[in-house]
């Protein structure tokens, strides 16, 4: 096997939006961003697609092994064949790009050397202590349901991605409508490989989707124990208004549709 290569942490990527405005900020993006359900055709520039990868990959990991995998399409024709193998979805042959988030079980062991002797070389480790370590990490892995370990950490890194995409005023599609075992055939994956989940990336068609609404923190956070809920206390806390969308919302469509991804 190659010696593995790395990187520093990004220094060089786009410091504006893609409509050279300023970056939105994350608790924006959080209240703006929607499940996009059409796009346009227009292209990501590749300095921003770039750097969606990069910061993508910044997220954390169990013991930094960096499980996940990810496979970027923007060629037509493969954008259908994936289409083909999600359930039909029309987004995934419009979007410009979609990333296909995947993992492959077992293949953090070919790394998980590399990955302690390089904490080491950048000072995040001592030496003495990396076989300990990954005699502790090795043992948990073998015990832990792999599937759901690769799926936590990938998910984290395509939440990554999904979140800086969104400040820098693209718009986005996470999607978990797909047949794992026909994108594994279609794209020539590894037959190990988990596939989590797909990620449109481009620049939606109006109209945009409504805000569907999220419960109340008292209906899912305890505090201390399950079943004593949580009690807000912004009750008199003066708070920021965010701004109104300019662009034209669609009207809330109610139609149960389980491959249409979240709101």
């Amino acid at each position: 096997m190659k010696p593995a290569l790395f990187e520093d942490q990004p220094t060089q990527f786009p410091a504006n939006a893609v409509d050279g405005g300023p970056l939105k900020p994350l608790t924006q993006a959080l209240i703006d961003r929607r499940a996009t359900s059409h796009f346009k055709s227009d292209p990501v520039p590749e300095e921003y697609l770039e750097a969606i990868l990069r910061f993508g990959v910044q997220a954390p990991s169990g013991y930094n092994l960096q499980p996940w995998r990810f496979l970027v399409v923007r060629e037509k024709e493969n954008r259908l064949r994936l289409q083909k193998a999600a359930m039909d979805q029309a987004k995934v042959g419009e979007a410009p790009v979609v990333i296909v988030a995947f993992a492959v079980k077992d293949d953090w062991k070919n790394y998980v050397d590399a990955i302690f002797q390089e904490g080491v070389r950048r000072g995040a480790g001592k030496a003495e202590q990396v076989e300990k370590v990954k005699e502790i990490a090795i043992d948990f892995l073998e015990e832990f349901p792999a599937a759901v370990w690769l799926n936590r950490h990938t998910m984290i890194a395509l939440t990554t991605m999904m979140l800086l995409a969104e400040t820098y005023g693209l718009d986005t599609a996470p999607m978990e409508g797909f047949d794992p075992g026909a994108v594994i055939k279609e794209f020539g994956l590894p037959k190990e490989s988990e596939v989590i989940a797909l990620l449109a990336i481009g620049f939606a068609k109006e109209p945009l989707k409504a805000y569907g609404g999220r419960l109340a923190l008292e209906e899912i956070v305890y505090s201390e124990k399950f079943g004593q809920n949580w009690i807000s206390q912004s009750d008199g806390v003066e708070e920021e208004v965010a701004p109104e969308k300019s662009e034209k919302v669609a009207e809330e469509d109610t139609t149960i549709n389980p491959s249409a991804g979240d709101s």
